[in-house]
């Protein structure tokens, strides 16, 4: 399971504060570009704030200054949108679309376009821009009903003591199937909350509790975890603290409730 993580849940602490990523601020020409053609698919949901294109070196990025994105959103009224980004010469692992709602805080379960390879494990696809070649151009496809949330699922995260000091982040994500590989932490995720934590309130010191409500698209869900991130560790170092692996299937409109999670504090490190 660590290892799983270590792949592809570093990009969640990223999408959660992607506005301090790489900007150019026009203090020198950067030499090469990349241009994006943005096919959308079926309409955007009402709560729609943005959608902004990232380009990442790294895939998973090591440090969020690695990421490169535009400062400004994608129109979201249009079917097909045209645009370019400004970029230094290099090898570059992964591009993507980050969706930003007007009522949460960003994270992975919101990346509404990321194209893979085909011919390489279904990785992120990669390119390189060198002088020779200073110019690239991809189609990325947007299917919004990704983010397109008609359907719910809520219960309580029971903690078997209270968060330790060292706590930097503790999540709950749902998944559509439970992740047997790297990038089916990306592929399968339905919805994840930032929120878990004694600051929030929804959690009951008193009981160790947290009560969590997840928005999510109707589907399957069949694997639900509490992932757990320590002070001073790298974004690679999150731990699962508990699983709920009942399988479940959600219509549109409904509010699945009774998801309760046992967390476990002896699980870190132990993945």
């Amino acid at each position: 399971m660590r290892r799983h993580l270590q792949r592809i849940i570093p990009p969640l602490i990223i999408g959660l504060i992607m506005l301090h990523c790489h900007v150019d601020h026009g203090l020198a020409p950067l030499p090469a570009s990349l241009s994006v053609r943005v096919i959308f698919r079926n309409t955007p949901p009402e709560n729609t704030q943005g959608i902004y294109l990232t380009v990442s070196p790294t895939f998973p990025p090591h440090a969020i200054n690695e990421m490169h994105h535009l400062p400004n959103s994608l129109p979201i009224d249009r079917d097909t949108v045209e645009t370019e980004m400004a970029l230094p010469y290099g090898h570059y692992d992964a591009v993507a679309l980050w969706w930003y709602s007007k009522e949460t805080e960003s994270n992975f379960a919101d990346v509404l376009g990321l194209p893979l390879d085909v011919n390489n494990n279904l990785l992120p696809m990669g390119f390189e821009l060198t002088p020779e070649s200073p110019h690239r151009h991809m189609d990325l496809y947007a299917n919004w009903e990704r983010v397109s949330r008609d359907a719910s699922v809520s219960g309580s995260i029971f903690f078997n003591g209270p968060f330790p000091e060292n706590t930097l982040a503790t999540a709950v994500a749902a998944y559509q199937y439970a992740p047997e590989s790297d990038v089916h932490y990306l592929l399968w995720l339905k919805s994840m909350d930032f929120s878990v934590g004694p600051a929030s309130l929804n959690y009951h010191a008193a009981a160790n509790r947290y009560d969590f409500h997840l928005p999510i698209r109707h589907g399957r869900v069949n694997y639900i975890a509490v992932f757990w991130l320590p002070e001073q560790a790298g974004l690679t170092d999150f731990q699962v603290l508990g699983v709920y692996e009942q399988p479940l299937s959600v219509a549109a409109g409904e509010h699945r409730t009774g998801i309760d999670i046992e967390a476990d504090w002896s699980a870190r490190g132990a993945q």
